[in-house]
């Protein structure tokens, strides 16, 4: 595998998330001006459950096989041969289990989903975990550009299609037909990648048991992590739907969403410091590197805050209409909960490069139980406000959290190193220039 090269990376996983962010601000406004709160609550519903089932499945594998390729050099193709295998397992059996207990999974208050939407959402569950399989792979070998299309075809392609099909299907069925267009998109991607995989790895079958088990060994302690994040972020959801309905699930998930897109940046980033972090197995250097990225994370927050601050509310009312206006107060009181969750989340791609250590878990743990409990107690009394402040507490006791462990218990490092410095600006200045003189010397040509 070729050298890292950390900027490089990050640029390719900062202009894909660009481009998915752009992508998923036009779907989601699109989707929110003409579903309106009730049936956008039922179709955001879906992807939440989405986001808790497929990790239940994955069992923390996906990020076990980068830190496999950099960490343990572990054969690409014995890798993938798993992935396959796993793959075709877990789709029958997630139709099974849909198409049998769909019903008590989704809950049946209020609304009952259709038995086709369930299968689709059986099939979109497999195929999201191959898709981020398969994105993991990509960065764990070094093909950074494989990485950029993958990670931004779902959303891109979903909203060149969605815009003009939307008004081919029945005022009924809208929101039905919307999630099955998605299903069937990602379904296409997955398989197109598959081949290019096998293309790329010059691809032959090998079963590795001892490999498997290094991977559920290391996975299942990324799943007890990952899978409490998203517990952490999305119970809130949950309880908002059975305490305030869809009406208000609707509305507040809006301002998830755009919180989400903010922390989609972390995500991409905290990808390839993990491919990163996991070759280096220095904890001053990637400490270094890590307080240079918190730089760049800060700036992109506040940016991002500023703008929403600025043009957030009538922009609301102008797309989205002003039922959903609440959406922009909810989205004010989670300021706290962006910085907590963008700096956690990459300071836990830190903690996961060593080895996904026990209090990668334990502090999400910590951190969703009290949310559950502070979420009870404001959501009867201020609906989605009260969902919005639980998660502002929240989110920074997690980070302090990890940060309190990890001095701890790693003495000759220092809290100090994760200061911003006068130098951090510098470099980052002087790095922004070089790229945009290459940028002008590349444009030229």
């Amino acid at each position: 595998m070729s050298q890292i090269n950390l900027k490089r990376n990050i640029a390719f996983t900062t202009g894909s998330q660009v481009i998915t962010m752009l992508a998923s601000f036009v779907t989601n406004w699109f989707l929110a001006r003409y579903l309106g709160p009730e049936l956008r609550g039922q179709y955001v519903y879906l992807f939440t459950v989405n986001s808790v089932a497929w990790m239940l499945l994955d069992l923390g594998v996906s990020k076990s096989l980068m830190f496999s390729l950099q960490h343990d050099k572990a054969d690409p193709r014995a890798l993938y041969s798993y992935v396959i295998v796993y793959f075709v397992t877990s789709l029958f059996l997630a139709l099974g289990v849909f198409y049998f207990a769909g019903d008590l999974l989704l809950g049946r208050q209020g609304y009952r989903y259709p038995q086709l939407l369930l299968m689709a959402l059986a099939v979109y569950i497999v195929c999201f975990q191959m898709f981020s399989r398969q994105k993991f792979l990509f960065m764990g070998i070094n093909r950074i550009h494989d990485y950029f299309t993958l990670n931004t075809l779902p959303t891109l392609t979903f909203m060149v299609f969605l815009l003009p099909l939307f008004w081919l299907f029945g005022v009924k069925s809208r929101m039905q037909n919307s999630f099955l267009l998605n299903v069937a998109l990602i379904l296409c991607i997955v398989l197109v990648y598959h081949f290019r995989l096998l293309r790329t790895l010059n691809f032959r079958f090998i079963w590795d048991r001892l490999l498997v088990v290094r991977l559920y060994s290391l996975g299942f302690r990324a799943f007890l992590s990952e899978y409490l994040v998203i517990l952490m972020t999305r119970l809130d959801i949950i309880i908002l739907k059975a305490l305030g309905g869809f009406t208000q699930l609707g509305v507040y998930s809006l301002a998830i969403n755009f919180l989400d897109m903010i922390n989609i940046m972390a995500g991409m980033i905290g990808v390839v410091l993990l491919n990163k972090f996991s070759a280096l197995q220095n904890d001053r250097e990637s400490l270094q590197i890590l307080r240079k990225v918190f730089l760049v994370m800060l700036i992109f927050d506040f940016v991002c805050i500023a703008g929403m601050a600025a043009i957030g509310l009538p922009v609301i009312r102008l797309l989205y209409g002003v039922q959903y206006q609440e959406a922009w107060y909810a989205f004010m009181l989670l300021i706290p909960a962006i910085i907590g969750l963008t700096l956690g989340g990459l300071f836990n791609t830190f903690l996961w490069s060593k080895g996904f250590p026990a209090f990668s878990f334990i502090a999400p743990a910590i951190a969703t139980v009290i949310k559950v409990i502070l979420a009870k107690l404001f959501i009867p009394q201020f609906g989605l406000y009260g969902a919005a402040v639980s998660s502002s507490l929240v989110y920074p006791l997690w980070l302090l959290l990890m940060l309190i462990w990890y001095f701890g218990k790693h003495k000759d490092q220092k809290p100090s190193q994760l200061l911003l410095r006068k130098e951090d600006f510098w470099q980052l200045k002087k790095t922004v220039e070089e790229s945009f003189a290459q940028l002008r010397g590349r444009l030229g040509r």
